[in-house]
């Protein structure tokens, strides 16, 4: 016999299920809304933390770009320091360019090194005084143009610069010499006739060894490069240079080496200067 289900029972097992219903839906909602909630939590970090990772950075370059100039200023000074100890109190003048800034000198040294170095204007004004002579080079630090333009810029540059030249004066220097090494005697003449350009000049040569023998030779070019000065005679198939290293007091030995094509067939070596009697 079947037994019937009251309609009270079946209104209750209704109510009882919208309820759970109704309860398992706050429960999800109540879920959804902790999951995302902890999501902006999350992100809010991740935010956070990207902002002071830009602000860690933005603070470090700006550190080194604070430190950057330092440092140039340093190599600036290290070039400044190594340009001033390149500018020779002597030497030939090989060129002499107007410039925008300044004047610019090609000095060669008593040791045959070229420099540039910079003058003032009124160097430039009297370039026909000065080309392919030996000079002394007078420096000052003074105030330069600071663009190069046609156009009126200040001078607040310094720099070290040749403000003054003298063209060394020759006639302290012997026209005439005699070398010797106790065998050999080689008389050297017409010396001055060397304007300090290199491959210039007219030397006279005299050499005569030990027996008496003697070789006489004209047109001798004088070439002055790395410290040490030749002066070179062609006679017939052979080639006689004379040359000796570049001293403050020009007493320094020479050698004369005569070669024969390539082959060097004399070499005397400790040459010495005669005093005058």
């Amino acid at each position: 016999m079947k037994k019937s289900i009251s309609p009270i029972a079946v209104i209750l097992s209704c109510v009882s299920l919208i309820a759970c219903a109704s309860g398992l839906k706050d429960t999800f909602k109540e879920e959804a809304a902790a999951t995302v909630t902890q999501n902006k939590m999350k992100t809010d970090l991740v935010v956070a933390s990207e902002k002071q990772n830009k602000q860690a950075s933005s603070l470090q370059s700006e550190t080194q770009e604070k430190k950057e100039p330092v440092g140039k200023n340093l190599d600036n000074s290290k070039k400044t320091k190594k340009g001033a100890n390149q500018q020779p109190k002597e030497g030939t003048v090989k060129k002499i360019v107007n410039g925008d800034l300044m004047c610019y000198v090609t000095l060669v040294d008593n040791k045959g090194i070229e420099h540039n170095v910079g003058a003032s204007f009124e160097i430039c004004a009297d370039e026909k005084k000065f080309i392919n002579k030996k000079v002394r080079a007078i420096y000052e630090v003074t105030s330069v143009n600071d663009c190069q333009s046609v156009e009126p810029c200040g001078k607040s540059r310094k720099e070290s610069i040749i403000t003054k030249m003298e063209v060394v004066n020759k006639v302290s220097q012997k026209d005439s010499y005699t070398l010797s090494d106790g065998k050999w005697k080689i008389a050297i003449s017409n010396s001055n006739s060397w304007n300090g350009v290199n491959g210039k000049g007219n030397v006279s040569y005299q050499g005569c060894d030990a027996n008496g023998k003697c070789v006489s030779l004209t047109g001798g070019k004088v070439v002055c490069r790395h410290g040490v000065c030749r002066t070179v005679w062609k006679g017939g198939n052979y080639t006689y240079i004379l040359e000796q290293a570049i001293t403050e007091n020009g007493n320094a030995d020479s050698t004369l080496t005569v070669r024969k094509g390539r082959t060097e067939v004399l070499k005397v070596t400790g040459l010495k200067a005669i005093p005058d009697r």
